[in-house]
């Protein structure tokens, strides 16, 4: 049900949130985001309450923590694409000895 509940504090505290002067200026607090997973713990009775406003808040969250987490994908699919680039240059080799040994 709640998506934060098996994220550690000391995963979120290594997430930098931009826009901090932003939000200060419009809500009067920087966000932390340790604070709120707690807050989201605590309003939910330690993620077993079915509780509106803290589970859109555990989606908000989840969702800042996703998208910095997936910042590593890059690196996996620029391998991937380098896997399938030596895949073609492979395939166009052997076309190339089977048009040789066809002549």
């Amino acid at each position: 049900m709640y998506k934060t509940k098996n994220i550690t504090p000391q995963s979120l505290k290594k997430i930098s949130v931009n826009n901090q002067k932003q939000i200060k200026e419009l809500t009067g607090n920087s966000l932390d985001l340790v604070k709120a997973r707690e807050i989201i713990r605590n309003h939910s009775s330690h993620f077993k309450k079915h509780d509106e406003k803290a589970l859109e808040a555990d989606n908000l969250l989840y969702e800042i923590y996703q998208k910095t987490t997936n910042t590593k994908t890059p690196k996996n699919e620029n391998e991937k694409l380098r896997l399938q680039e030596q895949e073609r240059a492979r395939a166009l080799e052997l076309l190339e000895l089977e048009l040789q040994i066809a002549a």
